[in-house]
């Protein structure tokens, strides 16, 4: 597996999975094949073997194994743009990798997982996880993927337009690169770099040097589409049709996809082709459709933070018999927590009734649904942390706490990520009230976001600084902004909103 995968993977294929009568041989056969197809650079499938594997070692308690079920597992939903169950996957990979220090399957968890904090703008996040991949696999000395990482390192300071950065990062791969294949990736890296920064001659040489190199995955796809895009920048419009038609040969992404509809519509328009434009537009907008609804997934950091902090209140439970001292505040602690969902949940059947006359079903209401869902679990799970701190805590120290829990929930403080991360979660409500209603103010906008997110009345008077009667007059003036005849109204309008198609 390690030295020859080709030929691992040939015998593997050989084999009578039917034949296989035994339960054990079967999960193994099926993670085997996993990492030989993985090792081969080939799709994942059928995904009935890995789950066989992964149901198995879950009843029979190997972690070893199961890890890599779950690594395995995760690579096919990341492969199926599902990132909120791949991250899932790789999380619980990477809690069993971790007991084992198992590094080259922790170098692979993180690679993977920064890809899609990658994808997700989380670019801070990407980079603590490259560089922790490039960290096992240098210590392990498996050069080729610790290059990759290191190239990956590069990327996230690229995608978050810090091309300085970017350029240091690929002037000290070219000591690292061993082979025409690296040479290749690290040329592409460097070619996009210089295409960001509109240095269109650099950006011209080195695209035209990397075409011939080798490629892996889409790579040759994604070199076609820049050189589309450049020749489309530089108005030399039949080279740039031509790229952009040939992109489509080699596996292109979806996100590559879009991107070469976009100049391909733009050619035909600038050619007159009105009727082949329509076609591209139609299909650009398609796949723009796609790609939004990728993009509403949860973010992985909030996932993982979930993760940890179940994790965490696990061991506390399981080490609790050692606590005895404080038994009864966690008894009273799971009392309270029990009522506020009881409350909670008497809460959600009323708000679902209602919603149920009032909006669409569907995915929207199902996305909101859940994200609130989640929003609620990490302000219970942060309290619940903090318990033994509130006890003895004053009344205006529990309101710091709370707002200081809000704010890294919500980032409050910062009002660009606030509006971005208010227009993912209710259906771009941010905007709409941006556009539509120019007049609004920042914290009015902001009382319509945590109004929809269901955030407690006290907590909101809390969070604007408002008694309730300043409360009541920025309702009546967001009435009269938004030209409805009351504040009753304000409900119907906002939710109407989320419904938007």
């Amino acid at each position: 597996m390690e030295t020859a995968p080709d030929s691992s993977l040939h015998i593997l294929q050989r084999l009578s999975y039917k034949e296989l009568n035994a339960p054990s041989e079967r999960a193994l056969y099926g993670l085997l094949l996993f990492r030989a197809l993985d090792a081969n650079k080939l799709e994942l499938k059928p995904d009935s073997l890995i789950d066989f594997s992964l149901k198995y070692y879950l009843d029979h308690t190997d972690n070893e194994r199961l890890a890599i079920c779950y690594f395995y597992k995760g690579r096919t939903c990341k492969h199926a743009l599902r990132y909120e169950n791949a991250m899932d996957c790789y999380l619980k990979a990477l809690d069993g990798a971790q007991i084992k220090n198992d590094y080259w399957l922790l170098g692979k968890i993180n690679s993977d997982m920064g890809d899609i904090c990658n994808v997700q703008q989380d670019y801070k996040l990407a980079r603590e996880k490259y560089k922790l991949a490039y960290g096992y696999f240098t210590r392990i000395k498996l050069q080729s993927l610790a290059f990759n990482s290191f190239l990956d390192i590069g990327r996230t300071y690229y995608a978050a337009k810090n091309y300085r950065n970017a350029h240091i990062i690929y002037s000290k791969a070219f000591k690292q690169a061993k082979d025409s294949l690296q040479q290749g990736s690290l040329l592409q890296s460097i070619a996009i770099n210089y295409y960001a920064e509109q240095k269109y001659d650099s950006a011209l040489h080195y695209f035209r040097k990397v075409i011939p190199y080798p490629y892996i995955g889409n790579n040759r796809a994604i070199r076609y589409y820049y050189l589309a895009d450049l020749f489309s920048d530089l108005n030399q419009i039949d080279s740039a049709a031509y790229y952009a038609s040939n992109s489509f040969h080699f596996e292109p992404d979806i996100r590559t996809q879009r991107e070469c509809y976009r100049i391909l519509s733009n050619v035909s328009f600038l050619k007159g082709n009105m009727s082949v434009m329509s076609g591209y537009m139609n299909k650009y907008i398609e796949l723009g459709d796609s790609i939004r609804e990728i993009d509403k997934q949860t973010k992985g950091s909030v996932l993982e933070e979930l993760h940890h902090t179940a994790r965490e209140i696990d061991q506390t439970k399981q080490q609790r018999w050692y606590l005895i001292g404080i038994l009864l505040l966690i008894t009273a602690i799971g009392l309270t927590v029990y009522l506020m969902k009881q409350k909670h949940a008497k809460q959600e059947k009323l708000l679902n009734e209602k919603e149920h006359l009032q909006q669409k079903t569907g995915i929207r209401k199902e996305f909101i649904y859940r994200n609130r869902r989640i929003l609620f679990q990490r302000v219970q799970a942060s309290k619940y942390k903090q318990a033994a701190e509130r006890k003895n805590a004053t009344i205006a120290e529990k309101e710091e706490m709370d707002k200081l829990l809000y704010n890294r929930i919500l980032h409050l403080n910062n009002k660009e990520e606030f509006n971005r991360e208010m227009d993912v979660l209710l259906n771009d409500l941010v905007s709409k009230l941006k556009s539509r209603y120019p007049a609004l103010n920042q914290k009015e906008i902001t009382w319509c976001c945590l109004y929809l997110l269901k955030i407690p009345a006290n907590d909101v008077l809390m969070l604007l600084d408002y008694k309730a009667e300043s409360l009541k007059k920025l309702k009546q003036r967001l009435a009269q902004k938004t030209n409805l005849s009351s504040t009753t109204e304000l409900d119907i309008f906002l939710n109407g909103i989320l419904s938007e198609e």
